[in-house]
């Protein structure tokens, strides 16, 4: 991690915790009127006076277990930061292991956010409640489909994406690609939740998403797929959102 990255990551992270005390400055110099927040609760702040004139938190909030970084990305003028720490205070149901994930772009000298998404990820305390079950065993240990050689196993965690091919599928693995007779829409219904349907010709597995941009999107082998600029906040979002829903 570079000390540009190392640096930018701090300032998240100070601006982040500063929300959770009402002390917002420091967060607040990371937004502009294209910001989209994303709170845990789903509400949705576009650009900086919303979020701004927001009420503010009880008192008492305190995080803890704080960890934040920086994500690999190929282009210098963007920039993805990710952080979880355990929430615990007055309006908060016990303790909550919480995500954010912030995507900045550089204008001029300075960062700008993008797209923060914050997310609760489970109760601690409550081991085998609903909640942990959601998302436990959500995955098929191997999908059977057929191709025209016959039928093949495929472990989702090996799929970096597929593409629709007319009546069948391309399924782009990390070591090859496979033609299957099935068509996307039909693919993505044996797909476990952390693939995302980026547009109507692509589904694409987050575990290998390292940047979703003006350039599309790319994956950590380093191929890419191309996306509506006018879907690109969008598409983050829902990236975001399945990140947050399956990896802690």
């Amino acid at each position: 991690m570079s000390e540009e990255q190392i640096r930018l990551a701090e300032r998240v992270k100070a601006g982040v915790l500063g929300v959770f005390v009402n002390d917002r400055d420091a967060f607040l110099d990371l937004l502009d009127e294209e910001s989209v927040l994303v709170g845990a609760g789903s509400k949705v702040f576009n650009g900086r006076e919303p979020f701004e004139s927001s009420p503010l938190n009880p008192p008492g909030i305190l995080a803890r277990n704080v960890t934040f970084g920086s994500l690999y990305t190929n282009r210098p003028d963007e920039a993805t930061v990710v952080g979880t720490y355990l929430l615990s205070g007055p309006c908060i149901n016990g303790t909550v292991n919480q995500r954010v994930t912030v995507n900045l772009r550089k204008s001029g000298d300075d960062w700008k956010i993008t797209l923060a998404h914050f997310s609760n990820e489970w109760p601690m305390g409550k081991p085998g409640d609903g909640a942990q079950k959601a998302t436990a065993g959500d995955a098929p240990r191997r999908l059977q489909l057929r191709s025209e050689s016959g039928i093949i196993f495929v472990d989702p965690e090996e799929i970096v994406y597929a593409e629709s091919s007319g009546k069948r599928s391309i399924v782009h693995l990390k070591d090859r690609d496979v033609t299957v007779c099935a068509l996307l829409h039909e693919l993505c219904e044996m797909l476990p939740s952390q693939f995302v349907r980026a547009n109507r010709f692509y589904v694409v597995n987050v575990r290998h998403v390292q940047e979703v941009g003006r350039d599309g999107i790319l994956f950590s082998t380093g191929e890419s797929v191309p996306i509506p600029e006018r879907r690109v906040k969008e598409i983050q979002l829902e990236i975001a959102s399945a990140v947050s829903r399956n990896f802690n």
